[in-house]
């Protein structure tokens, strides 16, 4: 019977078994540092497949990033509605409600990823604990649009991101 509930926690993403976590399968593209005026805020680096990495269609892949300085689960949330506005994103409320329900705060040298299945359903790890999910194809393109999409607001972070610059 153990062995039926441990194989089948392993099925879970909120579960790390003996495969490790569902990024360390996908290889680094690419790393960036974000910088307010001259406060550090987080450092960012962007998992996926090998082979050429294309937003919003390639799956899976992960974002990861690992804080500077530190930010309530709140600002968090606040700041993720600022982004999607500026980018032209009309945010669901049932959105914002579920990312308050699962972004923590954190401290400098935490990291929070956001690991993105082969369905498009995103997963959240603080510090490689399972934070949640949402189920939504479409909130997943459109947070991570934040960072990946041709519109985002800081385009050279994104190109670092994606291994197109140094």
């Amino acid at each position: 019977m153990l062995r039926l509930v441990l194989l089948i926690g392993c099925l879970s993403p909120a579960l790390v078994c003996a495969q490790g976590l569902p990024w360390e399968r996908l290889q680094p593209l690419g790393e960036a540092s974000l910088k307010f005026l001259f406060w550090p805020v987080y450092d960012a680096t962007l998992y996926g497949p090998a082979e050429a990495f294309s937003f919003p269609d390639t799956r899976p892949f992960a974002l990861a990033l690992e804080y500077r300085r530190p930010f309530t689960g709140k600002a968090l949330v606040e700041e993720t509605r600022r982004q999607w506005r500026a980018i032209g994103i009309h945010e669901k409320e049932s959105w914002v409600y579920m990312l308050d329900e699962i972004l923590t705060d954190v401290g400098k040298g935490d990291k929070i990823t956001l690991y993105i299945d082969g369905v498009g359903f995103s997963h959240f790890y603080f510090n490689q604990r399972y934070l949640g999910g949402i189920e939504d194809p479409i909130f997943t393109e459109q947070f991570a649009a934040i960072w990946l999409s041709e519109k985002s607001t800081r385009p050279v972070f994104r190109d670092r991101l994606l291994g197109r610059e140094k």
